[in-house]
């Protein structure tokens, strides 16, 4: 993967890119958690998405992009700054109109461009997600930083598999590097701490998303249960819906040659 530094709004957003630069663009927005970037979260996936235009950055707060200390405390304003500096790396880009695919976190800001910005986005591929009514158990991610070393960031990824595998070695060695770096913590706990909550997406809302949608879930999802993908797909208007059994949270390590060969067929289908 080719990487590269943005100016995008008042931030910088750090992205991997990989693909042929005259691919069609899909953007692959990371989830939250301590030392979440966006190429260690779509790493497994990518080789199957060979021929599009993969970018992949690291959103605000997160990894190698910016650190803003002029963001209110509490969810929903960096949410707000995160989405805004999207919006502002597409600008940056020259990119007009690109599909999208989120993780998690990822995938709420996925919906929130697509509601903001709907001309801009084309397919939207929702792993995982977050943003619906479903509450989201995220008490190993808020744990972590009550003792940030090797084991906390084990049981950390530990949590969101369905099973342990030597596969995620790496992955949590990778993870723990990012997470103890003091500007990463302290943006997390900023973001999670107390103040303005970030919208949800219910029934009042996603009917109004034109796009079509993937949603996809690992079955035993104990971070967000798949309940939350038959919402999206009972109410987005053009939802497929497809469930991984034997996958949890982080599907795509589990599953990943499956999962990117499904986002492959899904972005590159015609209708």
């Amino acid at each position: 993967m080719r990487t590269d530094e943005l100016v995008t709004g008042p931030d910088t957003t750090h992205l991997a890119t990989a693909g042929p630069t005259d691919g069609e663009p899909v953007v692959f927005l990371h989830g939250t958690g301590p030392g979440a970037t966006g190429a260690s979260s779509f790493a497994p996936i990518l080789p199957a998405l060979d021929g599009f235009r993969c970018v992949v950055p690291d959103l605000v707060g997160f990894g190698r992009s910016s650190h803003p200390d002029d963001v209110a405390t509490g969810p929903g304003p960096w949410f707000t700054r995160r989405v805004d500096a999207v919006l502002a790396l597409l600008d940056a880009l020259g990119l007009d109109r690109v599909h999208l695919v989120g993780h998690s976190y990822g995938a709420r800001v996925a919906l929130e461009l697509a509601l903001r910005a709907p001309d801009r986005v084309g397919r939207v591929v929702l792993l995982a997600a977050g943003g619906t009514p479903v509450k989201a158990n995220l008490t190993t991610l808020t744990d972590f930083y009550r003792d940030p070393d090797e084991d906390a960031m084990r049981a950390l990824v530990a949590a969101q598999l369905s099973r342990p595998g030597p596969s995620v070695e790496g992955y949590v060695t990778e993870r723990l590097a990012v997470a103890v770096r003091p500007e990463v913590r302290r943006s997390f706990q900023a973001a999670m701490g107390a103040g303005a909550p970030m919208p949800t997406y219910d029934e009042t809302v996603l009917p109004t998303v034109s796009h079509p949608v993937l949603a996809v879930h690992g079955k035993d999802d104990a971070t967000i249960s798949p309940d939350a993908a038959f919402f999206l797909a009972e109410h987005l208007p053009h939802c497929d819906l497809h469930l991984f059994a034997d996958a949890g949270h982080l599907l795509q390590y589990e599953v990943p040659a499956r999962l990117g060969s499904l986002i492959h067929r899904f972005l590159a289908d015609p209708r």
